[in-house]
C-alpha cells in the first residue's frame, strides 16, 4: 500500500472504531459488504417493535406525493416498506461525493431487500449547519488537486442557519452563483454549474418553493436524472426527517404508554435523565431538543430534573423553555425547538424498529445511546420496554466507503453529482465497481473525505489533499468513471 495512504488511514483508524473495523476487514467487497448490513435489516425485522412504523411511512409518502407526485410516493412507499432508512445525510447536502456514492450504496442494498423501483428516499437530518463539511451552503466539486472545490449559494452570513430553516435558493442568488461560476471556473467544470443553474435551479418549480428544505427534494430528483447515460440510474428523494417526525412526536407526548412521555412526564425517568451520561460523557439530558433563535442558529438545550429544557443563547443569554405538553407542542409547531437526532432515533428506530444506515459516526453513537437508554429503563423499572430496544443492532454503516473516482492526468478525486454529470458513466459501472472493491480499498479510496472529519485542521499534514489525491492515482485509476 502507498506509505502516505497507510499513514493518514492509520491515525483516522486510531480516533473511530468503524474506521478501524473497515480499514481491516481484508478482502471483503463492498456487495458483500452490503449484504451484511441487509442482514442487520432482516435481523431487527424479527423483532416485534412497540409500535408500527406505518404512520411514519405514510407521511414520507404524502410529502413525495405533494412533491414529486404518485409515482414517486408508491415507489417511496415500497422501498421503506423494506424496513430500513438511510439516515446517513445531512439535508441540502446533495454534492459531498462521500454523500453521494453513500446513497448508490444504500440504493444497492434497497435492492438487496428485493426493491425493485427506481426512487430511492434518503432521510436527511435538517438540523445541520448550511456550512457543515458536506456543505448544504452551496455545490462541492471535485476537480482540482490542491482542494475540495465549494460554490456557495448562500451568503457567509447564513453560513450558521440550520438547514431546515434556510429560506429558498432566490433567482437573485442563482444570477449571482452564475456569475461567479461563469468568470472564474474552467472547464469542464465551469460548464457544469451552468448547466446546473440553467437547466435546475432557475426551474420555475423549484423557485416557488417555500423554502429550501422543499427546493432540496426537487434539485435531488432533477440532478438524478442527468448523472447516468442512458437515464436509468436511481433517483434520489431526500426528505427532511425532522419534519416528517414531528406529527408522531406531538401525538406521542400525549401517550402515557410512549418512551417519550416516559422521558418527559415520568418524574422517576426524567430525574434519572437529567444526571444520566452516555459511554462517552454525553449528558442525556442534552440530547432530546435543540433551540433555534430566531436567525435560523442552534441553541442547545438540556432536560432539567425540574422539567424545563435550558440552554445559552448566541448573546449569551439564559433560555428557559416549559415542557408540558402545550407548552411543547406551541414550540415544536412554531419552530422554536426542533427534535434532537436522538429523540429522532427514538421514536423510529427504538419504538417503531426501523433500521437506519447512517455514516462513520452515528454507526458509533446510535449503539452508544442503545446501550445507554436500555441501562437507564433498567435501573428505572422498565425491563420490558429495555429488553425491547437492547434486541436491535444499531451499527448499520453506509456512508463512508467510496469506490468512484474522477481520474485526471496525475490525480484522482472523489466523484460526486458534478463529476458524474460531466462524464455520464454507464449505470453499470456502479455494480462493477462494487464488485471489485474491497471494504477497506473503499476506505482508502475516501480517505480524503474521512481524514478531513477526524483530524483537526491544525493536526493535518502539510499539503494533504493533493497528497492523498496523486495516492489515488497511482493506486486506484481502475476506480474512475471517466468514459
Amino acid at each position: 500500500m502507498n506509505g502516505l495512504l497507510s499513514s493518514l488511514s492509520g491515525i483516522c483508524a486510531q480516533r473511530n472504531r468503524m474506521a478501524e473495523h473497515c480499514l481491516s476487514a481484508g478482502d471483503q467487497t463492498l456487495k458483500a459488504f452490503i449484504r451484511e448490513q441487509a442482514d442487520k435489516v432482516k435481523a431487527n425485522r424479527s423483532v416485534t417493535a412497540q409500535n408500527d412504523p406505518g404512520d411514519f411511512y405514510e407521511n414520507v409518502r404524502q410529502k413525495t406525493y405533494s412533491l414529486l407526485g404518485e409515482e414517486a410516493a408508491a415507489d417511496v412507499r415500497a422501498a421503506l416498506d423494506t424496513g430500513v432508512i438511510c439516515t446517513a445525510d445531512h439535508h441540502g447536502a446533495v454534492y459531498c461525493s462521500q454523500s453521494f456514492q453513500g446513497d448508490l450504496l444504500f440504493a444497492r442494498l434497497l435492492r438487496e431487500q428485493g426493491y425493485k423501483g427506481r426512487y430511492v428516499p434518503i432521510l436527511s437530518a435538517g438540523q445541520v449547519e448550511l456550512e457543515n463539511a458536506t456543505n448544504a451552503r452551496g455545490v462541492s466539486a471535485y476537480f482540482s488537486a490542491e482542494e475540495k472545490q465549494l460554490f456557495p449559494f448562500f451568503p457567509a452570513k447564513h453560513s450558521v442557519q440550520l438547514a431546515c430553516c434556510a429560506a429558498a435558493i432566490s433567482r437573485e442568488m442563482t444570477d449571482r452563483f452564475r456569475s461567479r461560476a461563469d468568470k472564474e471556473v474552467s472547464e469542464p467544470l465551469r460548464s457544469a454549474l451552468l448547466k446546473l443553474c440553467d437547466e435546475i435551479y432557475y426551474n420555475d418549480e423549484i423557485l416557488r418553493q417555500p423554502g429550501f428544505s422543499d427546493q432540496t427534494t426537487l434539485i435531488g430528483s432533477m440532478l438524478s436524472r442527468r448523472l447516468f447515460r442512458e437515464d436509468d440510474g436511481p433517483v434520489f428523494v431526500y426528505i427532511e426527517i425532522e419534519e416528517q417526525v414531528l406529527p408522531i412526536l406531538i401525538d406521542e407526548l400525549y401517550k402515557e404508554d410512549s418512551l417519550i412521555y416516559s422521558l418527559l412526564y415520568n418524574k422517576e425517568v426524567r430525574s434519572a435523565l437529567s444526571h444520566a451520561v452516555t459511554g462517552s460523557c454525553e449528558p442525556m439530558g442534552g440530547l432530546l431538543f435543540r433551540g433555534v433563535d430566531e436567525k435560523g442558529r442552534k441553541i442547545p438545550l438540556s432536560l432539567s430534573e425540574d422539567g424545563f429544557l435550558t440552554g445559552w443563547d448566541w448573546n449569551k443569554n439564559e433560555v428557559r423553555f416549559r415542557t408540558d405538553q402545550d407548552s411543547l407542542v406551541s414550540l415544536l409547531k412554531e419552530g422554536k425547538i426542533l427534535p434532537g437526532v436522538f429523540t429522532v432515533a427514538l421514536l423510529l428506530f427504538f419504538e417503531r424498529g426501523i433500521t437506519w444506515m447512517g455514516g462513520m459516526f452515528q454507526s458509533c453513537y446510535l449503539p452508544e445511546w442503545q446501550d445507554s437508554l436500555v441501562k437507564l429503563l433498567t435501573a428505572c423499572g422498565m425491563e420490558k420496554e429495555a429488553g425491547l430496544i437492547g434486541r436491535f443492532n444499531c451499527s448499520g454503516y453506509i456512508s463512508g466507503p467510496m469506490f468512484a473516482l474522477n481520474i485526471a492526468d496525475n490525480y484522482a478525486l472523489t466523484a460526486g453529482p458534478v463529476e458524474f454529470m460531466v462524464h455520464k458513466p454507464d449505470s453499470g459501472i456502479i455494480d462493477d465497481l462494487m464488485e471489485r472493491t474491497t471494504i477497506r480499498d473503499a476506505h482508502l479510496i475516501g480517505l480524503s473525505e474521512m481524514y478531513f472529519d477526524l483530524v483537526l485542521r491544525d493536526e493535518r499534514e502539510q499539503d494533504w489533499y493533493r497528497k492523498i489525491a496523486e495516492a489515488l492515482h497511482e493506486r486506484y485509476s481502475g476506480n474512475g468513471i471517466t468514459n
